[in-house]
């Protein structure tokens, strides 16, 4: 794999395929966790003398409909502003003469966007929302046009969108190959979430503990599967199931759950993993007790039209118990509507719960602690709300693609690794 400090970026329009798909809420940026981590890489690419043409795209908007779909709720003009806060600072050797911070020019038109490539290098040129454009997932001939259009924009790509990794998206797959090789690579945060994200992947420390929660177990089927068939140095010992998903496993198990959500279609998938888990020595821990209206349930105790919320207490002993064992944890998802003051009570328990996790390591020699990485998007929003950031190793800005990334067992699997 070849990266940006491989590149001579001098004089050179740089394409920076970013992911800035940031969670919107009355017009503000709610989390900007993903905009801070793609600092470097632009810093960088300014401090070396390049011009950085910045693309993402922000939510699903419905670009097929017609050409040049505009959906102001979903413009990258909330980036722009987010980028000249006087808060987000730009590196000290790239800031203009009279002090300037990130300057952004915004353009929807491509075509009149090629003029403002070639200008002002000390500035950011920010692209509208990618998917605005139907060819940016559309036909492959549609594709094609697109990325030529892209291509115009820059002389250098980089793509630095870890979450969009296992996507096929233009501007991730086709826009690089009309670069030369030698003029193509990634940047700085995709370079570290598969350091750290290959402490999980390749032997790590055990006891290796993983905690699923969320809504969908479809999206967690790849990785438990994967895991399950690893060698002995890299299966897991344990597995959490929290979250909604946990419902269906219950109810694979013979449990009623009255109305929580519980995947039909995923039922026999439930049963059978748990099944495949038991042969393979891997230890699974599913809740005890529930929050339902601001009472606790048990697993047998569900009433016919009863919906849970979160995890009970006894769950959350059952589980921190458990945690607190680990040497190396990965943590994806959700225990409960962490947004809500009356279901975030487990999100916020199990999270501190692996943030508190340390290994003894004998009288007069400091404890050493477990190393622990969190992804996805619900569940580093989780982490940011409570404000344990700082207590873990590393935060993933993955979500299907953290998952993606850990179960594949060949890297041309996943499209966006493939440039």
């Amino acid at each position: 794999m070849k990266f940006i400090k491989d590149l001579n970026l001098k004089g050179k329009r740089v394409f920076l395929r970013a992911d800035l798909n940031v969670s919107i809420k009355d017009g503000k940026i709610i989390d900007d966790f993903r905009l801070r981590q793609i600092l470097p890489t632009i810093n960088y690419i300014q401090k070396n003398g390049g011009k950085v043409i910045l693309a993402t795209h922000i939510g699903q908007p419905d670009a097929h409909s017609r050409t040049n779909y505009y959906d102001d709720s979903l413009s990258t003009k909330i980036i722009q502003k987010w980028f000249e806060d006087p808060s987000i600072h730009l590196a000290s050797s790239a800031l203009g003469a009279n002090g300037v911070k990130y300057q952004t020019k915004y353009k929807i038109d491509l075509l009149k966007a090629v003029p403002f490539s070639h200008q002002d290098f000390n500035t950011i040129l920010l692209l509208e929302n990618l998917r605005f454009y139907n060819g940016e997932k559309g036909t492959p001939e549609e594709r094609q046009k697109f990325a030529y259009l892209l291509k115009d924009l820059a002389d250098i790509y980089i793509n630095d969108a870890f979450a969009l990794i296992h996507r096929s998206d233009c501007s991730i797959t086709d826009l690089p190959k009309l670069f030369a090789p030698e003029n193509r690579a990634f940047g700085f945060l995709i370079e570290k979430e598969i350091h750290e994200l290959n402490k999980i992947k390749n032997k790590p420390a055990k006891p290796f503990m993983i905690v699923l929660g969320g809504n969908k177990i479809e999206t967690k089927i790849s990785l438990l599967k994967n895991f399950l068939e690893k060698d002995q140095d890299n299966k897991p010992d344990s597995i959490i199931i929290g979250g909604a998903i946990a419902y269906t496993f219950l109810a694979s198990q013979g449990y009623n759950m009255g109305k929580s959500i519980v995947e039909q279609n995923f039922i026999d998938f439930a049963k059978e993993f748990l099944v495949s888990a038991k042969d393979n020595n891997i230890k699974i821990l599913l809740p005890i007790d529930h929050v339902i209206n601001n009472n606790i349930c048990e697993n047998n105790s569900f009433d016919k039209n009863a919906i849970a919320i979160d995890i009970g207490p006894k769950t959350i002993k059952l589980f921190s118990q458990e945690i607190a064992k680990a040497k190396t944890i990965f943590i994806n998802g959700s225990m409960g509507i962490y947004q809500e003051l009356a279901s975030r009570a487990g999100t916020k328990a199990i999270l501190q719960a692996v943030t508190n996790t340390s290994l003894r390591q004998g009288y007069g020699r400091q404890d050493q602690q477990a190393y622990k990485i969190a992804g996805g998007g619900d569940c580093v929003t989780a982490v940011n709300m409570f404000n344990l950031q700082d207590k873990f190793n590393f935060l993933s800005t993955g979500g299907g693609a953290t998952l993606a990334y850990l179960a594949c067992n060949d890297l041309k699997d996943l499209p966006g690794l493939n440039i």
